[in-house]
């Protein structure tokens, strides 16, 4: 009778773990966090990528996963609603990228390091857009030689009426409204329309200092000092308070396990990829923060033109 009590118990214990084994695997092939047991983890995250957000569609058999402002804000959603995960290291390599994108990753860092400690480490480059989605961190370290900053906004329009007119090529352009062909690379652009996409590209400065005067404690009119749009050295960055440190990976991990009282966790890493070397040249600036309000005005007024927040 007791053999049977015992076959009884092993086949259900064995079930058990089956089950366990089958849940595992799905929520693995779902893409969920699991972890059955607790403990502490740290989470690495790479952000060594433009900031943008892609809706193409992917090539080939097996595409593989795009590391755009989508994948960033929903992977810092599911590590907010880790438990097993104390805190989160984001490793910064990034020229920055469009506005709206830039935007909206800022602020889910921002809901994060409310939730957890968030702790920035600057390897290389960390600008315009990177930086506006850095701000809201806990703490940032940046190495001695990488480069951050370049808080400014920029708009290029080309205009080739010039050399259209050399090749006797014209072009007549039918509109209803009065600014739908402003910007337009066929005719020379008005007083008018300068000052009007200068309000514009003013306003996306203002908030872009604000926003790093709000996360970085700084006194508004001497943010706007700092905040002209050049590009500092990690060293000056933290002379003029847009960083914490300056130090190592390992400065900004020890950083990170302080502030999540933790001690020796388990090191979960997330978005490295292959070609990280992509941004690797320390003064290769990418595009900017603003390329995609640029596309979006090419598209509404035909312009020839990109805004940025870069240097």
């Amino acid at each position: 009778m007791k053999k049977i009590y015992v076959v009884i118990i092993v086949l259900f214990l064995m079930l058990v773990c089956l089950l366990a084994v089958g849940v595992l695997a799905i929520l693995s092939f779902s893409g969920e966090s699991v972890d059955l047991f607790g403990g502490n983890k740290i989470a690495k995250v790479y952000l060594c990528n433009e900031i943008y957000f892609d809706y193409s569609q992917g090539n080939g058999l097996f595409p593989s996963e795009k590391k755009d402002a989508r994948y960033y804000i929903n992977l810092l959603d599911k590590l907010e609603k880790d438990n097993s995960v104390k805190g989160v290291l984001l490793i910064v390599n990034s020229p920055g990228g469009e506005v709206i994108a830039s935007e909206k990753l800022a602020r889910k860092v921002a809901e994060l390091a409310k939730k957890k400690p968030v702790v920035v480490y600057v390897e290389d480059l960390d600008a315009s857009g990177a930086y506006m989605a850095s701000v809201p961190a806990n703490y940032i370290v940046a190495e001695k030689h990488s480069i951050v900053g370049s808080i400014g906004v920029r708009m290029d329009i080309i205009h080739y009426y010039g050399l259209m007119k050399k090749l006797g090529i014209n072009v007549t352009t039918i509109k209803a409204g009065k600014y739908k062909d402003i910007g337009s690379p066929y005719r020379p652009m008005t007083k008018e329309e300068k000052e009007y996409l200068q309000k514009m590209i003013n306003e996306t400065y203002i908030d872009f200092v604000k926003w790093v005067a709000k996360y970085r404690h700084l006194p508004l009119n001497y943010t706007f000092k700092i905040a002209d749009g050049k590009i500092y050295s990690g060293e000056d960055a933290k002379k003029v308070g847009l960083v914490d440190e300056v130090g190592t990976e390992e400065t900004a991990l020890k950083k990170l396990e302080q502030l999540a009282n933790v001690s020796n966790p388990e090191i979960v890493e997330y978005g490295l990829e292959e070609n990280r070397g992509l941004f690797g040249l320390t003064y290769d600036l990418g595009y900017g923060i603003g390329k995609g309000l640029g596309e979006v005005l090419c598209e509404m007024g035909k312009l020839n033109s990109k805004v940025e927040l870069m240097s």
